[in-house]
């Protein structure tokens, strides 16, 4: 085993120490080594680091209290690999204290004659210190080598990681940003469960390597794994997770990670780099769709052919945003985009993505023999899409507009309209939902064509309803909208509006009287109803930039 320290029983095997005795801390034989430090007079034990090696006269220990008591809080501590101590100079013998102290913490307690020179010591367990390191670091340079080379030969992460398990001996996963794996040294198998098939809740500690932006180790089972996230241009783009037997372990692993890591970044940024252009294209060929930008169809179906997308198949358009887009920054708009087209890659979905601010629109094909099932085809794609979304960003409320489907490339342009409008006016429908298809719109989609085949749809309300907008001091549109909504129930829309029924009936007169229409009229309530709708739609069609 590789260590750049030394341990206790490896150090009482060297020539100089065999002169010393083991007095006590047998069981604490492979504590590691890490530096050698010779103190005369110990006032405290605040200056001493984690792994040292002590060697000490104990000048002073005997004559004065309360330099023993630190000393005896120095054995409780934990903190050193052990304590060598000088006997015939000013301790003659090694007190029953410490060696019962030393038997409890574990913590290897070493007598050293007089004939023995501190030096001597000193230096032979600094020069086996420093062999090891070097041989280490000729070790972690030939791994850095290696993995180099396997991309600078165009080999694959897949072939790196494989190596990269070869050469510690180890099973290693590569995670993405999102906690899913995506390459492993055993390709059948990129599921987390590498003792005996046991769940381990791996994310909490790839959050806790990124907060350190270092490496992070935890045991089971007599394994240990190392997590070390990948890092570059100040995100993280994945993390290396390392397991192995624990007795197995050494630290040319942790340093093997740490080779590895930037390795794994250039790549990952190479990557972006290709995603990014695909990305331009993709954008600059559904803008092409959708404004027709084409002499005729074959040619844009070619174009898409080349592209690796069918356009000749049932298609729809979704648009993706954010319910309060004044909250989000560009890289939450960079975690859709990627998760999207993850999500739609790993169900085999042929797709276009194209990043807007604060927002992503894709086209893909949707499936059904019929229209209902058209339909549910798309929900049941929003709802895994919006499923994963909240999994990861369970505070950033995501809505989901879906255009209907064509099969002509010309009317591409309408769906993407559609998906734009069922995002826009997912309030009219409710203002819980997350998922909205133009279809769930109902009248408003009869509104919206009168609205563009050049009828104003302020014509609608204010010829019936003007003087139900004048009022200041009760908004008798709200009243209208809610007992239409309650399907013109007077105790559930009274609820929802938190007044009395009898105040419900008194507006619902006060509004019959303003308006001259009578609520119990099919031909009236239509108007009336219409007349809402219309006002509602012009309200929010007014925000459109």
């Amino acid at each position: 085993m590789l260590k750049i320290a030394i341990s206790i029983h490896n150090a009482l095997q060297l020539p100089v120490m065999k002169k010393t005795r083991l007095v006590a801390g047998h069981r604490g034989g492979e504590n590691s080594i890490k530096w050698v430090t010779i103190v005369e007079v110990l006032e405290d034990f605040g200056r001493l680091q984690p792994g040292e090696f002590l060697i000490t006269t104990g000048f002073g220990l005997s004559e004065n209290e309360e330099k023993l008591e630190v000393f005896h809080q120095l054995l409780k501590s934990k903190l050193l690999s052990g304590i060598a101590i000088y006997t015939s100079f000013y301790m003659k013998e090694i007190p029953a204290s410490f060696i019962e102290l030393a038997n409890e913490n574990d913590l290897p307690l070493i007598e050293i004659p007089t004939d023995i020179n501190f030096s001597e010591i000193t230096k032979a367990i600094l020069e086996q210190i420093v062999n090891n390191q070097m041989h280490l670091l000729e070790q972690a340079e030939n791994i850095h080598r290696e993995l180099t080379n396997l991309i600078l030969n165009d080999q694959s992460l897949t072939e790196v990681t494989e190596r990269l398990a070869q050469l510690t001996s180890s099973h290693i996963l590569i995670f993405n940003e999102f906690y899913d794996t995506i390459y492993s040294s055993d390709n059948d198998n990129l599921t987390w469960n590498p003792v005996n098939g046991d769940e381990i809740d791996i994310s909490k500690h790839l959050i806790a390597s990124l907060k350190r932006e270092s490496k992070v180790n935890f045991t089971f089972k007599n394994h240990i794994s190392t997590v070390y996230p990948i890092i570059a241009k100040q995100s993280c783009y994945g993390w290396i997770v390392m397991t192995k037997p624990e007795a197995d372990w050494q630290e040319l692993d942790d340093i093997a990670i740490e080779q590895a890591a930037p390795i794994y970044a250039m790549e990952f940024l190479k990557k972006q780099a290709i995603e990014e252009t695909q990305l331009r294209i993709q954008s600059n060929f559904i803008e092409d769709i959708f404004n027709k930008n084409y002499i005729n169809e074959r040619i844009i179906i070619d174009h898409g052919l080349k592209l690796g997308y069918d356009l000749t198949l049932n298609q729809s358009v979704f648009h993706l945003t954010f319910k309060h887009p004044e909250k989000i920054d560009v890289n939450l708009t960079d975690r859709l985009y990627h998760l999207t087209d993850q999500i739609l890659g790993q169900k085999k979905k042929q797709h276009l993505i194209q990043t807007k601010l604060n927002s992503i629109i894709f086209l893909t094909n949707v499936i059904g023999e019929t229209k209902e099932e058209i339909y549910k085809h798309s929900i049941s794609l929003a709802k895994d899409l919006l499923k994963n979304w909240t999994y990861y960003f369970p505070n950033v409320d995501l809505i989901i507009g879906i255009g209907k489907d064509y099969k002509q490339v010309d009317e591409l342009g309408k769906s993407a309209q559609e998906a734009h409008y069922a995002v826009k006016l997912s309030d009219l429908v409710s203002k819980k939902v997350n998922i909205v298809h133009y279809d769930d719109l109902g009248m408003y989609d009869l509104l919206l064509e009168m609205e563009r085949s050049g009828i104003p749809l302020m014509s609608i309300y204010e010829q019936h309803m003007s003087s139900l907008l004048s009022n200041k001091e009760i908004d008798l549109i709200e009243t209208l909208d809610s007992y239409f909504k309650n399907n013109q129930s007077i105790q559930k829309a009274a609820e929802e509006l938190y007044i009395h029924r009898h105040t419900l009936r008194y507006r619902l007169n006060q509004i019959e009287i303003r308006t001259g229409l009578d609520i119990k009229s099919t031909e009236d309530l239509l108007k009336l109803q219409l007349g809402v709708m219309a006002y509602k739609l012009v309200n929010i069609l007014k925000k459109e930039p």
